[in-house]
């Protein structure tokens, strides 16, 4: 009769002690909590293979939905899940299109698709490449940084502040990085209505100017909805929405890829091939979704995954779970360059895809190509240790102290 190793026991009773924990905290997970992110892809994985739609107690309580068919399943079909309150903590002020739900978001969008098309949006490139000339020239000749304050916040922020709100208020530009900042890792009511704060005070400055320009904010306050002007209350919530999506998410895609950059010798390499974001950006943010999660209320008795959701019930479907679902993607733990289809949902699915997505590859392509023109082997500073964010944009790094050599 064969006899097990003592080795192999005390593996099994790990395993077993490990799992008994990741299931006793499925009931509580909080996606805000900052001890519940250190565990939260080891959660995801445990619920992806076990229970891949689980309730949690926090936040008033909600479902959390794991799997790449189910994600995309709720996705899909905002006739069974409306997004009306998107934020799992809920938001105290509209967001449209975020907010809205057919057939109203389609006026929504067919009102600013013009504004984040790739070929409007192109018209900004050599506006953007001095923007990041001249946020690198800050800190060239010290051959260090911290690369997110320095440089992925100033480059998006000044990105926005120059094609989406035609800012040149420097102060006014940088609270509103605070505030976005704040709502994206707190999530809270108060963090929200900071936010539109600021829209109101961009909106106000353009409606006391008083001329027409073919950009977003003019598009607002000329443009119609359902055959009517905009209230004033859209036209904050739609400023609100540039604000979150412009400033935070894509701060986090630059951090991410910094942070690759400054510890794997191979990523310089790739980024310096002509044509790498055509290739490489939909594996970055595959691998790492700065957007980690949004909420949606069920709107008649569903089941998602086999659970059964009644009617009002809350969920979240969470994009970096789906996007490291190995029914979908092969070895999705770990960067792979070669996939022959990368179907992530980075960038979200159905009717609320991700408006800014053409804005964010732009800046992404932009940032790296002029970085790589003046810096070479970036890595980290000594004695730097990475702590990442919690909230909706999970996992990016919050700071990220870097040294570099000039070209």
């Amino acid at each position: 009769m064969a006899t097990q190793r003592s080795g192999d026991v005390v593996t099994k009773v790990e395993e077993t002690l490990v799992t008994t924990r990741l299931a006793e905290l499925l009931p509580h997970f909080d996606l805000f909590d900052e001890e519940h992110a250190d565990r939260l892809f080891e959660v995801l994985e445990y619920s992806r293979d076990n229970c891949p739609v689980f309730a949690t107690d926090a936040d008033g309580g909600y479902y959390l939905v794991t799997r790449y068919d189910d994600v995309r399943f709720v996705l899909e079909n905002p006739e069974l899940f409306s997004s009306r309150q998107p934020g799992v903590r809920g938001v105290p002020v509209r967001l449209p299109p975020l907010d809205e739900d057919p057939p109203l978001h389609k006026d929504y969008r067919q009102l600013l698709n013009k504004y984040f098309s790739r070929k409007f949006l192109l018209n900004y490139e050599p506006v953007l490449r001095d923007l990041a000339k001249d946020v690198i020239a800050k800190w060239i000749d010290n051959g260090e940084c911290e690369f997110v304050h320095d440089f992925a916040i100033p480059f998006t922020a000044g990105s926005l502040a120059r094609v989406v709100l035609d800012e040149d208020d420097e102060d006014r530009v940088q609270r509103a990085v605070t505030a976005v900042t704040r709502t994206g890792v707190e999530g809270t009511p108060e963090t929200f209505i900071a936010v539109a704060e600021l829209a109101a005070e961009f909106m106000a400055s353009r409606d006391v100017e008083g001329t027409v320009r073919d950009d977003v904010l003019s598009g607002l306050v000329n443009g119609t909805i359902d055959d009517r002007p905009l209230t004033m209350e859209e036209r904050l919530g739609v400023v609100t929405v540039l604000f979150l999506g412009g400033l935070d998410t894509t701060r986090g895609a630059i951090a991410n890829i910094g942070y690759h950059l400054a510890t794997d010798p191979n990523i310089e390499a790739r980024l310096r091939t002509p044509g790498w974001d055509a290739r490489d950006i939909d594996e970055f943010v595959r691998f790492e979704s700065t957007v980690s999660f949004m909420a949606r209320t069920v709107t008649e008795d569903t089941e998602v995954g086999g659970c059964p959701m009644n009617k009002g019930d809350r969920l979240a479907v969470n994009y970096q779970s789906a996007n490291r679902d190995p029914r979908k993607f092969d070895k999705p733990d770990v960067l792979q360059f070669n996939r022959e289809v990368n179907p992530h949902l980075a960038f979200g699915a159905g009717v609320h895809r991700c408006l800014g997505l053409n804005f964010a590859r732009i800046q992404l392509s932009v940032a790296f190509d002029e970085l790589l023109k003046q810096v070479t082997n970036l890595r980290l500073k000594e004695g730097t240790t990475i702590s990442r964010s919690v909230g909706v944009s999970a996992g990016a790094p919050k700071r990220l102290e870097i040294v570099f050599d000039k070209v």
